[in-house]
């Protein structure tokens, strides 16, 4: 049961910010690159890690860049990688929520599985009974 308790929580950590507002394809990035704090990665690996098209990438890639919550890091080649913005405010607030939130719902994952526990022995109790 524990090991089904922590892989819940694995998957809740990854997807905080997807559970709380959805998958709309700016929230799919800044989940992406949330998880993957600290690296850079290239337009291409932004898409294809997020889980949305290149042209989708695109359509929402100025919104992105105009509130400053990407960084350029280096170029490789004719490719420009990006990371997290960090230092931008918004960044820093969106991080905090996402920490938050990982907490909120790994706490209320675990009182369900506590609650689906205790209903399981009373189950048992009552067929040994019975």
């Amino acid at each position: 049961m524990l090991k089904y308790i922590i892989i819940v929580v694995i998957v809740v950590v990854k997807m905080a910010l997807k559970h709380m507002f959805g998958e709309t394809p700016v929230i799919k990035i800044l989940d992406f690159l949330i998880d993957h704090k600290g690296y850079d990665y290239s337009k291409t690996e932004i898409a294809e890690n997020s889980n949305i098209g290149w042209a989708t990438l695109n359509r929402c890639w100025n919104q992105i860049t105009e509130w400053g919550f990407v960084k350029e890091t280096r170029k490789i080649g004719r490719a420009t990688l990006y990371k997290l913005n960090e230092a931008n405010t918004i960044v820093k607030k969106l991080l905090e929520f996402d920490a938050e939130a990982i907490i909120y719902m790994s706490e209320k994952i675990a009182r369900e599985e506590v609650t689906r526990e205790e209903a399981q022995k009373v189950e048992e109790s009552v067929k040994e009974i019975a």
